[in-house]
């Protein structure tokens, strides 16, 4: 995983009102209940799955299904006008990507500016990942193992992007991929946030990580960190979805409610993508310190969904 630098849509309920450091039209932001969602509207992450989609027989995949918002995942905060740019070192690879996404540079060793917040912190875990967006230019910045020192900041991987492209980056010249995340992904894909629960619906698909994805890839991903072999071994950008003819009812018999239940409707009509590798199976909750989700999400909110009641799409 990488560490995320996303200037994130002012308008994250609940979020942004409770983070330190920020100037009152970032706070006032999240009070509009806007939830608009990232990428482009033809992004694979925003593309319903098809009604006659083809699928694979069962999952390989052991479970349960986790979601801990407490450790190696995102914080996401937003930047405007007033954050201060601060000095970032970059010790590995600053992935920047331009020209409407479809043009990516990718630098070693570097010094960039990005706004972050005061008060801004990174992820509990070795990952220590952060999400930074600016609403109002779309820019996304992430960085991956973010770390105060001194007066500035350090991360071993960085990248900026734009939450208006469809979040599917393009290769450098000589094709190597977007350096950051599993998959070369962005890190606000596929996240679930505080307004999507709130408002009770998400309209996208699902950021999933488990212990054995393969060394191979598919779209949307553009590579992977997998070192897995053997059947239970989905390639990075396996596409996984929740039987669609299951009711709501039937859901709920697993004591499967609230924001469990929103996640099963999301994986019945966009499912999640395999995007990570991860200790255990998990969907991409929003990171606890600014998401403050005060026990309506914890690391077995999603468990009751059995991971044999999905299947892979083709």
């Amino acid at each position: 995983m990488a560490v995320v630098l996303t200037l994130v849509t002012a308008s994250i309920v609940g979020l942004f009102a409770v983070l330190g450091g920020c100037d009152r039209s970032e706070r006032s932001a999240a009070a509009t209940g806007a939830c608009p969602r990232p990428y482009s509207p033809s992004s694979p992450w925003n593309t319903p799955i098809g009604d006659n989609a083809r699928y694979a027989d069962g999952l390989p995949v052991a479970g349960p299904l986790t979601s801990d918002p407490t450790q190696f995942t995102y914080p996401v905060y937003q930047a405007g006008p007033k954050t201060p740019r601060r000095t970032l070192h970059v010790d590995g690879v600053y992935s920047n990507v331009t020209a409407g996404g479809r043009a990516l540079a990718l630098r070693q060793g570097v010094k960039v500016r990005v706004p972050i917040p005061n008060g801004a912190q990174a992820a509990a875990g070795s990952d220590a990942q952060v999400v930074l967006i600016n609403r109002a230019t779309g820019d996304e910045w992430g960085a991956w193992q973010l770390r105060r020192e001194g007066n500035g900041w350090r991360a071993e991987n960085a990248y900026h992007y734009n939450t208006r492209w469809s979040g599917v980056p393009p290769r450098a010249p000589g094709g190597r991929p977007f350096g950051s995340r599993g998959a070369g992904v962005p890190y606000l894909a596929g996240l679930v946030r505080p307004c999507e629960i709130a408002r009770g619906r998400i309209d996208h698909a699902l950021a999933f990580a488990y212990d054995s994805p393969s060394p191979q890839h598919r779209y949307p991903a553009t590579k992977s960190d997998g070192t897995g072999r053997g059947r239970s071994a989905l390639p990075e950008g396996t596409r996984l979805q929740l039987d669609p003819s299951l009711s709501a009812a039937r859901i709920r018999s697993w004591g499967c409610r609230q924001a469990c239940l929103i996640v099963a409707r999301a994986l019945q009509r966009y499912g999640m993508f395999v995007i990570d590798s991860s200790g255990r199976p998990k969907v991409m909750f929003e990171y606890v310190g600014t998401a403050r989700w005060r026990g309506q999400v914890h690391a077995s909110t999603v468990s009751p969904i059995p991971l044999q009641a999905l299947r892979v799409v083709r």
